[in-house]
């Protein structure tokens, strides 16, 4: 596709344009609009255990909002439980390109 990048379209105008497209019509998306999009796709919401599961010790295994895993355990028997990240030590799932 040929063209420039960035195409700058007065307001005025814009409100005019079709908005159903078709033929060969290419369709844009709006810069500020696209820096928006961007920008909150950056940004995630605070990690929550989403759901609990008991392992076959009888653990509490949780899963966060973000993926990861946790478990709810104790370093030592003084030590009150805590939620604590797993996910670095699970084995690495093989993806294929």
């Amino acid at each position: 596709m040929s063209g420039p990048e960035v195409v700058y379209i007065d307001k005025r105008v814009a409100r005019q344009m079709d908005q159903e497209g078709g033929g060969d019509l290419l369709g844009y998306v709006r810069q500020d609009i696209h820096e928006d999009a961007v920008r909150k796709a950056g940004a995630r919401g605070q990690e929550t255990v989403v759901q609990i599961h008991t392992n076959p010790d009888g653990r509490l295994i949780g899963l966060s909002s973000w993926g990861r895993v946790w478990a709810f355990v104790s370093e030592t028997k003084e030590d009150l439980p805590q939620w604590i990240p797993v996910t670095d030590f699970l084995p690495q799932a093989e993806l294929d390109s």
